[in-house]
C-alpha cells in the first residue's frame, strides 16, 4: 500500500506543470530533485516540516534511516535516495 501511495505522489509531483509556483511545493526551495523530495516526504507529512530542519548530509542520511526503521517510511531505492539526500543537504542543509 505504501509503495502504491508513494508512486501516486511521485507521479503527481513529476507531472506538475513547468514553472509551478513555489507555494505548491509546501515551502521547499527551488532546486534539482525538489519534485522527489516533495513526493517522498510529502506522502506522510508536511514538507514545511522538512524545510525547517536544517541538517547536514550525514544527519539527513540518519533521518532517512530512522524514518524507514521507526516510522514505516517506504525505503528509497537508488538513485532516488541519493537525489533526495543531494537536495536536502544542498537546499535544506545547515548552511542555507
Amino acid at each position: 500500500m505504501r509503495s502504491a501511495l508513494a508512486a501516486l505522489f511521485l507521479t503527481a509531483a513529476l507531472t506538475a506543470p513547468a514553472g509551478a509556483a513555489d507555494d505548491e511545493y509546501d515551502g521547499l526551495p527551488p532546486g534539482e530533485h525538489r519534485d522527489l523530495v516533495f513526493a517522498y516526504c510529502g506522502a506522510c507529512h508536511s514538507n514545511k516540516l522538512v524545510a525547517q530542519q536544517g541538517l547536514n548530509r550525514e544527519r539527513w542520511d540518519k533521518m532517512l534511516v530512522w524514518m524507514v526503521e521507526e516510522q514505516g517510511m517506504y525505503p528509497l531505492e537508488e538513485p532516488d535516495r541519493t537525489y533526495v539526500l543531494d537536495y536536502l543537504a544542498t537546499y535544506l542543509g545547515e548552511d542555507r
